[in-house]
């Protein structure tokens, strides 16, 4: 690993750490998932082969970079990935962008990303990626999503396991405790003025 890869693997180790809260991947894991989600975006918008020869082709290099200097043996990774997507690049620039990469080397977060290769929410979609964000679906809205994915996943397990349902529950303990009497009126009466006061059984 270069001298200047720790750098960046410091920087990774930071994030991986408040992934771990979350269940998320490790370092290594997280760059490893990056270059799928990299190879999956390039071969999509270029037939498959490899980046073009032209200014926009340069400028998709270098995030890759970046994750390949986190690794160990990071020049012999880099050489290897521009020799399979940039195979037009001469052996001086091959240096150049090896040098460079590795000595600014730095962390990438999934919308940074998705603003560096212009991805939208339907190409992400599409495309199945996971640790690239979408330019018009941010990290606020990607949680929120998330959260409701797990809410309904934990409903759907507490369904399937036979235990009640929140208004359910909610129900059974109104059941219990039975409320109207201390207000002397009947259950009915209850219920129909805690529906038109608009209180919730949910």
């Amino acid at each position: 690993m270069s001298k200047l890869a720790p750098r960046l693997s410091g920087r990774l180790k930071i994030y991986s750490t408040r992934q771990k809260k979350r269940g998320r991947a490790s370092p290594r894991q997280l760059v490893a998932l990056r270059l799928r989600d990299f190879g999956i975006l390039f071969r999509s918008r270029y037939g498959g082969g490899p980046l073009p020869d032209d200014d926009a082709g340069r400028d998709d290099i270098e995030p890759v970079i970046h994750h390949l200097a986190a690794l160990p043996q990071a020049k012999r990774r880099i050489e290897h990935w521009l020799r399979h997507w940039a195979p037009w690049l001469t052996l001086e620039e091959q240096r150049a962008i090896i040098l460079d990469g590795i000595d600014n080397a730095r962390a990438w977060t999934a919308d940074q990303l998705a603003w560096r290769y212009r991805v939208t929410k339907e190409e992400r979609t599409m495309l199945g990626l996971t640790t690239i964000g979408a330019i018009d679906f941010g990290r606020a809205a990607r949680a929120k999503r998330r959260k409701e994915r797990d809410r309904l996943r934990k409903a759907k397990q507490r369904r399937n396991e036979g235990k009640p349902t929140r208004k359910q529950y909610e129900e059974q303990s109104i059941s219990r405790t039975k409320p109207w009497l201390d207000e002397g009126v009947s259950r009915a009466s209850w219920y129909r003025r805690r529906t038109e006061t608009g209180a919730a059984t949910a």
